[in-house]
């Protein structure tokens, strides 16, 4: 046994692995959050908190103000509470100001731009449906109109019937 140890040395002892530590740089990339984000989250922001709001509520928020020295943001969130409010010219009041926000040349309205123009596209699309809803009714209406008109006819046509004397029957005829 002491042979085998012996022996066992003098063999050849496998390569050692040298680890060296290298440095390699990774790029991390940050995210920039940019300015129309910013306003893409305070829209959005805006319009979970004005959802839950009561009627009374917001019936508050948009009551009427001087609307044209609004700042854009302001501008563009008033304009989402009106078009959540559905009372008479509301709808043409946020239009109003969405295209005060496009037409703004101060810096600041830049990054409400784009918003402003989506919510101005969603605008001209619920006024546009008002005006359909609104022809309808009046179809409606005409037809119910007519359809009263055509009922009383019938009613006097069955009273003048009846003042006449009863239908003959087939025996009373000579």
């Amino acid at each position: 046994m002491a042979v085998a140890l012996l022996a066992a040395g003098c063999a050849q002892q496998p390569p050692r692995t040298i680890v060296k530590e290298v440095r390699v740089e990774v790029p991390v990339q940050v995210p920039v959050v940019a300015p129309t984000d910013n306003a893409a989250r305070i829209v959005l922001n805006a319009n979970d908190r004005l959802r839950q709001l009561s009627p009374l509520e917001l019936g508050q928020e948009v009551a009427p103000r001087d609307d044209a020295t609004l700042p854009p943001g302001n501008a563009v969130q008033l304009a989402l509470a009106l078009m959540f409010s559905h009372n008479n010219g509301e709808t043409f009041r946020a239009q109003t100001l969405l295209d005060q926000v496009l037409r703004d040349a101060r810096p600041e309205a830049n990054e409400w731009r784009p918003i402003a123009q989506f919510l101005a596209d969603r605008v001209a699309e619920q006024r546009r449906m008002e005006g359909e809803l609104e022809k309808t009714k009046q179809v409606r209406d005409d037809l119910q109109r007519r359809l009263d008109e055509a009922n009383r006819k019938l009613e006097a046509l069955k009273a003048i019937e009846r003042s006449l004397g009863g239908p003959r029957s087939a025996l009373d005829k000579p």
